[in-house]
């Protein structure tokens, strides 16, 4: 008896294993697909949304708060799988803009580290986001589309 039942479970179990393991891959390429950008403004946006969230971080004493999120800017999103902007930068209008917008990123997380002056880091990131925003201006205007697969 006991073995039936423990065979029935175990039947049971990987049933459920394989049906949570196919709505977990459904739902992910709902959610690749909806979450995936259609411009790169929309891109430099989710680039400022979280750099803006840096300045409010930090301006609130949470240095390692804002140092995160500006890593989550940088590598989440300007450098992310699903659109990676700096190559796009680098591709489509030159390495010397690419670099630039690198170093600001780098820049930035250097500032925290030193402990600048929260008016001069808000200065900072919101140069830092109008560079991003007239870079994707540019790629948009070139057509260039957002893609993962540079």
């Amino acid at each position: 008896m006991k073995i039936n039942v423990m065979k029935e479970f175990k039947v049971q179990s990987s049933k459920f294993r394989v049906f949570f393991a196919l709505f977990a891959l459904c739902f992910s390429f709902l959610a690749d697909v909806h979450a995936s950008p259609d411009s790169w403004m929309k891109v430099a946006d989710e680039i400022e949304k979280a750099l803006n969230a840096s300045i409010g971080a930090f301006e609130n004493g949470k240095k390692n708060e804002a140092m995160e999120t500006v890593a989550d800017a940088y590598f989440g999103v300007f450098e992310g799988e699903k659109a990676n902007m700096e190559i796009a930068v680098r591709r489509f209008i030159n390495l010397k803009k690419s670099s630039e917008l690198e170093k600001g990123f780098a820049d930035l997380r250097k500032a925290i580290k030193e402990g600048i002056k929260p008016a001069d880091f808000r200065k900072q990131t919101e140069g830092l986001i109008e560079a991003v925003k007239a870079a994707a201006k540019e790629l948009d205007r070139k057509g260039v589309k957002v893609s993962s697969e540079f």
